[in-house]
Parts: C-alpha cells; sequence; structure tokens
C-alpha cells in the first residue's frame, strides 16, 4: 500500500469584523455581509471487511484500504443578497485498486458549485426565501431518505434549483434536481436517468411536549431499478411526517412513510415507520444514555403479480443501521439497542447489537446500492442475523474529529442456506477541517 502525501493547510487569518467568520476576508469593512471565506477538510479512512455483501460476490469478498479525501472550498459573500459557493474535491482509494467504486476513486471532482439569491431582509426572524441554482448537497430531516452520504469518499450531490423560504425556526424547501453520476477520471456529469423532486417543510409544534415536525413530499425517477422480481423503470411519490426533539432526559425521533408509483406497469404500495428513542442518565459518571432504534420497511410480499410492495429509501444516509453499512433499508425490520458512555467530554463510546428480519420472505436483502444480495429461499426464515457493534470518537479541538469502530453480523441459519456467510468490519477515520 503506497502512503498518501503530506498536506499542508494554510489557514487565513480573520478579518476581525463583527459578524465575520473567523476564515474570512472583509471585503468592505463598513458592510459585514461582504466577505470571502477559504475553508477546506482532509479525511483519512481504513476499512477492512471479511464477507463483505456476506460473500456472495463473484470475486474476494475480503478487502482492506484506505481511503483519502481532500476537499477544499471558496465561499463568496458578495452582498446581502448574492453568495457564489464552489468546492473541488480529490477523492483516492489506496489498495484494491482493481475493484475501487467511483463513489471511492476519483482524483479531481467539482463537488459543489453553486449560486444563491436572497429575497428580503438578513434577518431570520423577518422572513427570508433564498434561490440556489448549481451543484449542491442535500440532507433532510434524519436523512432518512435523503442525505450526504459521507462514509464514501464522494458525498452525494444535485444538479438542480433549490428554494428555501425561512422565518424563525419555520421553514420550506422546494426543489428540482437530478444526481450527478459519478465518474473515475473526469469530472462527475449529469445523471440523466434519475431525478428527484419534492417540497419539505419543518416548523415547531408548540405543543407542550417540545417537538419539530416535518412534512414532506419526495418525487423521484429511475430509468433502470432492481428488486427481486426484475428490472424496470420506476417512478415514486413518498408522502412522510417526522416528530423529533428533546425533553431532558428523553429524546425522540419518529418517522413514517408511504410510497406509491409505478413500476415498469406494475403499483407500487410500500411504507416504513422508523423511530429513535433515547433516555439520559443525568449525574451519573461518564454520563450514560440508552438508545432504542425500530424500524419496519416493507418488502415485496406477493413476489409476484400487478403491485410491488418493496419500499425504497431513495438517497439515505449511508450508515443508516451501523458503520459497516451492509445493507439497505428495504425488507427489514430491525430492533437495536445501545448504550452510550462519554467517559470524558471529548471522548464517547458506544456500543450496540442490532436484530435483523425481513419483512417478508418472498423480497430478497439488498445491498446499499441497491443490488440484490440474497434472493428468497423456499422454506428459509425471515431471521438475517445480529450484528454486534463496538466505537469510539473523539474529537481535539475543533478541527480534529476521529472514529475507531468495529462491527460483526452473525449470519442466520437463512443466510447461510441462501449461500451467505457471517460479515467483519474494522474501520477508523480521522477528519481535520478549517
Amino acid at each position: 500500500m503506497r502512503i498518501p502525501l503530506a498536506v499542508l493547510a494554510v489557514a487565513l487569518p480573520a478579518c476581525g469584523l463583527a459578524g465575520v467568520p473567523d476564515c474570512s476576508i472583509a471585503l468592505d469593512g463598513n458592510d459585514p455581509q461582504r466577505y470571502l471565506c477559504f475553508g477546506g477538510e482532509v479525511r483519512l479512512r481504513y476499512e477492512r471487511r471479511g464477507n463483505d455483501d456476506f460473500g456472495t460476490g463473484d470475486g474476494d469478498s475480503d478487502a482492506a484500504y484506505l481511503l483519502q479525501r481532500v476537499a477544499l472550498q471558496a465561499d463568496l459573500h458578495a452582498s446581502a443578497h448574492w453568495r457564489l459557493f464552489a468546492q473541488a474535491l480529490s477523492a483516492i482509494q489506496y489498495g484494491d485498486r482493481a475493484t475501487a467504486s467511483p463513489i471511492n476513486q476519483n482524483p479531481i471532482d467539482l463537488q459543489q458549485a453553486f449560486v444563491d439569491y436572497g429575497f428580503g431582509d438578513v434577518a431570520a426572524s423577518r422572513g427570508r426565501l433564498t434561490a440556489r441554482l448549481g451543484r449542491f448537497g442535500l440532507n433532510l430531516g434524519s436523512g432518512r431518505l435523503v442525505a450526504t452520504r459521507a462514509a464514501p469518499n464522494v458525498p452525494y450531490k444535485f444538479d438542480g434549483l433549490q428554494l428555501i423560504a425561512s422565518r424563525g425556526r419555520e421553514q420550506l424547501q422546494g426543489f428540482l434536481l437530478r444526481p450527478s453520476q459519478e465518474s473515475q477520471r473526469q469530472l462527475d456529469g449529469q445523471n440523466d436517468g434519475r431525478s428527484l423532486w419534492g417540497l419539505y417543510a419543518t416548523a415547531p409544534t408548540g405543543w407542550p411536549l417540545p417537538a419539530t415536525l416535518d412534512l414532506y413530499y419526495l418525487g423521484a425517477r429511475d430509468d433502470q431499478r432492481r428488486y427481486v422480481r426484475g428490472e424496470a423503470d420506476e417512478q415514486r411519490h413518498s408522502i412522510g411526517a417526522r416528530l423529533s426533539g428533546d425533553r431532558d432526559p428523553w429524546r425522540y425521533d419518529w418517522e413514517a412513510v408511504v410510497q406509491v408509483g409505478r413500476f415498469g406497469d406494475q403499483e407500487i404500495r410500500a411504507w416504513t415507520l422508523a423511530s429513535d428513542t433515547g433516555y439520559r442518565f443525568r449525574g451519573h459518571p461518564w454520563q450514560p444514555q440508552i438508545s432504542l432504534k425500530a424500524d419496519y420497511a416493507s418488502g415485496d410480499a406477493r413476489g409476484t403479480g400487478r403491485r410491488l410492495g418493496s419500499f425504497n429509501p431513495l438517497y439515505f444516509r449511508a450508515a443508516y443501521f451501523n458503520d459497516a453499512a451492509l445493507i439497505r433499508p428495504t425488507n427489514i425490520i430491525d430492533l437495536h439497542p445501545s448504550l452510550q458512555l462519554k467517559p470524558t467530554p471529548a471522548l464517547t463510546a458506544t456500543l450496540a447489537v442490532d436484530l435483523l428480519w425481513r419483512a417478508t420472505t418472498r423480497d430478497g436483502i439488498y445491498s446499499p446500492a441497491g443490488d440484490v444480495l440474497l434472493r428468497p429461499a423456499t422454506g428459509s426464515s425471515r431471521w438475517i442475523g445480529t450484528s454486534s457493534e463496538a466505537s469510539l470518537s473523539g474529537s481535539a479541538g475543533r478541527r480534529w474529529v476521529w472514529t475507531l469502530s468495529y462491527v460483526h453480523l452473525f449470519a442466520s441459519d437463512a443466510v447461510r442456506t441462501a449461500g451467505g456467510r457471517d460479515v467483519d468490519f474494522l474501520g477508523g477515520w480521522a477528519t481535520f477541517s478549517w
């Protein structure tokens, strides 16, 4: 394995103007809304995988590699209304280069480049509408359906138009987008076969139980979507609601989504329920917190016929269940208890197990990218297996963060009968940002 070149980052001094970020250069000493800000990130991530994809791939299912990501960005606030942002990214995989995916290997790319124009007052309490045009990342709510995919070297990015209306803690987003098409040796282009559009509203409820309510509609098109029953073009509409909040010592994040649409000449009827509930033990050493995540994502219970029941999580966050990112939340039931401890303010330790079932035995198990890992077998059970997880994460000042993570999935007899095996994951990564 080659060792990546060291990266030297030179941070610009603070300009000293009130209201301007420390990374900035003031463009007008009398106007705090005009400034230029430079920043960036360097991340190294090591992964070692045993029996990746349950060991069902055609080639060697064991892999070990180092991922290097370097991002440099410039953020120009030309006035109280105009903003231009650009970010270049270099993503390199050291080790197993021959099998490297475009989401891990692209030496030079334009990750983001967009222009904002803001209508209305700068003060958020008075209301403001921002129009954004270009290429940018998008993260909606919990990230269960649309997120930035931070674990791989190249995060998700979209090309298109976004409108953001905000007033205080209330926000309404509307967007018409196409995801980028990742390439290994050239700038990523536009994926003409896929598109995403929708409305996403967020507001505090004002209820006695403190909570934020998200209501949304997402439309998605994919001209080549694959499930156990076959491959066809898909147009899917997702209608969802999310309730999240924090009332010490409790925290909660609950979400429900219904999906309709068409898959080829078949109707889509799918749904999911997802919850994340935690309790903090105040006044105890190491500030213990227990949590329980519970998910149900529908599968294709009929297997044939004119109706598809498989839930599609769209552009979900990569590490949905754990850092190993083993499977896709389609045709899944899981219970995920965890214990989190903080030995020091800058150090967090987490222990967890995840119990996994298929929602129906007539549908398969899917990879994060949507490929079918294991097909249904006659007489097999729903039980997939249990993953055991341990992680340790910390920070050093404002700029350094790091994580060590280990996951082992104990495959069920049904998975072994279908040709799968236990899965092992060991990872560690560190990020320096400025």
